[in-house]
């Protein structure tokens, strides 16, 4: 009944993973029972909770079981893989898997195994953290003595928001434009800029938007794999990268990926990329919806000023801290403006330099501070979607903005690719 695969992620020279997790399914459970029934559990009668690590031939390898105590905690009960895949990331893997769900999971642990919990992201907690129908199971177990159990819980991660690009769509420098901040950044390549889009990362890995510079974006920041993506809007500076994700979801992944965005932007999407649209769980989301992602991340799409069916999101960490992204808007609507009083982050369209530019779907960098403070009292102003190419001569719009912000004494800053904004 055990497995023997082929090869293991170590010795595995395709772009196809050695093994996937997946949701158990009924024919799982004899394998499963097998497994768990060495650690003490007999009580299984279904898959609910239950996900597997199984290779692309549907061998299993391990499985790993969620359950809620009734202090409201999910726990680890149990992780197992077979012994002949031990030691090859298996355990680990399912794990990673376990706490991108739940983020605050806990898992009384065997003492030899102690290392390997350390390793996969727990700490030693006390036993009054443990769910007390838990702490009764270990306390009567017959083997505890040479068991030595452990109680765990889930270290905290850092959650961050990412900026992987803060340009408007041409870019700083655009190809095309010789303009002071083009002209410096085609000197000085830490000067440069790429198109708007952000990750949000934690164990998770969430994307919003798909700028065209997405591959060499994703590559930079060291991101390898993503779990969903959400759209702001449909234009080409938000979208062109969409391509991107195709070889990672066929190749790779095997498994449609969520992908969140309004109806008018989802249309608009499948008519540029409608060989894609076999490959992502499409979810439409209307005005004000809210989804929950990795980590624990609840994300509110809000309406703007730009195009049909652009959104904002207001990404909210369980610790309550609120941060909103919107890189393309004009003035904000009023029941947005009443949802983010008080707004820990405001991260928000900043194209252009005092009165250059189209208001009547853009923000003005002066205009997006002055909202920030005045109107939302927000704790933190971030400017992204920067487009200085709409100046006069002569006058290099970067570093006038970073004059301009020194005034504010910290509480303005002016986005760069790859700065990084603490969700938590």
């Amino acid at each position: 009944m055990t497995p023997n695969p082929a090869r293991t992620r170590e010795d595995d020279s395709m772009i196809t993973p050695a093994w996937r997790i997946r949701d158990a399914v009924d024919v799982d459970m004899p394998l499963i029972r097998e497994l768990f029934v060495e650690e003490g559990f007999t009580d299984l009668t279904d898959p609910t909770g239950i996900r597997v690590a199984a290779t692309p031939d549907n061998t299993m390898l391990g499985a790993c079981r969620s359950e809620q105590g009734s202090d409201g905690h999910w726990n680890i009960r149990p992780v197992v893989v077979f012994d002949v895949v031990q030691h090859h990331g298996v355990g680990a893997s399912l794990l990673r898997d376990a706490l991108k769900r739940h983020p605050d999971m806990y898992l009384v642990s065997r003492g030899e195994i102690e290392p390997f919990y350390l390793a996969c992201g727990f700490e030693r907690c006390s036993w009054e953290e443990i769910a007390p129908e838990f702490q009764n199971e270990c306390a009567q177990c017959a083997d505890r003595a040479s068991c030595g159990p452990i109680p765990f819980k889930a270290k905290d991660v850092d959650l961050t928001l990412t900026f992987l690009g803060t340009s408007s769509g041409c870019g700083v420098p655009a190809f095309f434009c010789h303009c002071p901040s083009c002209e410096a950044a085609r000197e000085n390549p830490a000067l440069r800029r790429t198109c708007t889009g952000v990750v949000l990362r934690g164990r998770g890995t969430t994307l919003i938007d798909t700028p065209p510079d997405l591959r060499a974006q994703l590559v930079r920041e060291d991101v390898h794999d993503i779990d969903e993506v959400f759209l702001t809007h449909a234009h080409y500076d938000h979208l062109g990268g969409f391509g991107e994700l195709e070889y990672l979801i066929r190749l790779y992944q095997d498994r449609p990926m969520p992908f969140h965005a309004s109806a008018p932007a989802m249309n608009e999407v499948f008519k540029e990329f409608s060989y894609m649209d076999d490959i992502f769980a499409i979810d439409y989301l209307e005005e004000f919806d809210t989804r929950t992602v990795s980590d624990g991340l609840t994300i509110q799409a809000l309406p703007l000023n730009h195009c049909p069916g652009a959104m904002g999101y207001l990404i909210t960490s369980s610790s309550g801290k609120r941060t909103f992204y919107a890189p393309d808007t004009a003035e904000l609507k009023p029941d947005v403006i009443r949802l983010l009083k008080g707004v820990d982050n405001l991260i928000m369209d900043s194209t252009f330099w005092g009165e250059a530019g189209n208001f009547k779907t853009h923000h003005s960098m002066q205009q997006t501070i002055d909202e920030g403070i005045n109107l939302l009292d927000a704790g933190a102003i971030y400017l992204t979607h920067l487009a200085p190419h709409i100046c006069e001569p002569d006058e290099n719009v970067i570093d006038e903005l970073y004059a301009y912000v020194k005034q504010f004494e910290g509480r303005v800053i002016v986005a760069e690719d790859g700065m990084k904004v603490p969700l938590s």
